[in-house]
């Protein structure tokens, strides 16, 4: 069971280290987005597809983040710790919650970083 934990507490510890990542790339292409807005409207044009994709980005990015908050906010450390099937069950369900919420932060992030690395 302490390992189960354990892999609980890893997949948080490496979800929590990409947030202020999260923060960073959702900034970086807001300001990206304010640089469009004071583009002509033929260059905001020509830039429309590209507008798109980093909205959706950061929506991506918002929603990672606001999926974390959530995880942290709902999980109990303490759950069932009086009943080791109880305990067991909970602790596979949070190991699959915050390994599924590392993959949406990783994705979104790679998602961004292509994004704000390529040519306009």
């Amino acid at each position: 069971m302490d390992s189960l934990m354990d892999e609980v507490m890893e997949g948080h510890n490496v979800a929590m280290a990409k947030v202020s990542k999260l923060h960073k790339a959702n900034n970086q292409i807001h300001q990206v987005l304010d640089s469009i807005s004071k583009l002509s409207a033929s260059a905001q044009n020509k830039l429309g597809h590209y507008k798109t994709l980093l909205d959706s980005a950061s929506n991506r990015l918002t929603s990672a983040d606001a999926a974390m908050e959530k995880w942290m906010s709902e999980f109990n450390i303490d759950s069932a710790s009086n009943d080791a099937d109880k305990r067991v069950k909970y602790l596979e369900s949070e190991k699959t919650k915050i390994l599924n919420v590392r993959d949406v932060i990783v994705r979104s992030l790679q998602m961004a970083d292509s994004l704000l690395k390529r040519p306009k």
